[in-house]
C-alpha cells in the first residue's frame, strides 16, 4: 500500500466526525437558497480527543430545472 492509503486509512478507521449546525431553506425564484452555519469537530477515537473544529459559514443556491407534472387526461 502507499503512504496515500495508509494515512486514508488511519483517519476513517480512528477518527469520527460531529456535524452540528443551522440551515435556513428559501425557496427563490428557480430554485432554493441555503443559508446558516455548520459546526464539524474531527475526533480522535483512539485518544478520545478534538484534532479539528471548524465553524464554516454556508450561503448556497441551488437552481432547479423545469419540472412537468403529466396530468391524466379528463373526460
Amino acid at each position: 500500500m502507499s503512504i496515500v492509503d495508509d494515512l486514508i486509512e488511519n483517519l476513517i478507521e480512528r477518527n469520527s466526525i460531529d456535524i452540528n449546525g443551522t440551515f435556513t431553506i428559501s425557496v427563490v425564484d428557480g430554485g432554493l437558497s441555503v443559508k446558516g452555519h455548520a459546526l464539524s469537530t474531527v475526533r480522535d477515537e483512539k485518544k478520545q480527543k478534538p484534532i479539528l473544529t471548524i465553524d464554516a459559514p454556508v450561503d448556497a443556491r441551488v437552481g432547479v430545472g423545469e419540472i412537468v407534472i403529466p396530468l391524466p387526461q379528463i373526460k
